[in-house]
């Protein structure tokens, strides 16, 4: 797909207030010299993931060649669930 066309979609799902769809929050979008894109989001749910990345795809056949999703948290969130998981381990031992 020409950069041309890439534009084009997004200025058409942009302006049209199509993205971001209802439940996704953009907290950063970058984009690389090579032609990748990193985004950054609140997601009110999975759904709203799908939503998100799907209406590229159905608006551009081939917008994307690789997508990787990968859902993240505050460590300080973290820390505690992941020390309750070594908690119950332990105790199952």
């Amino acid at each position: 797909m020409s950069s041309q066309e890439r534009i084009g979609i997004a200025q058409k799902l942009t302006s049209s207030g199509m993205f971001p769809p209802e439940g996704i929050d953009v907290i950063r979008w970058d984009g690389t010299p090579d032609g990748w894109g990193i985004i950054v989001t609140e997601a009110e749910s999975v759904e709203a993931v799908v939503r998100a990345i799907e209406m590229w795809r159905v608006a551009g056949a081939g917008f994307f060649k690789t997508v990787k999703t990968a859902p993240a948290a505050p460590i300080q969130e973290l820390v505690p669930v992941i020390g309750e998981i070594i908690q119950t381990m332990a105790e199952t031992d």
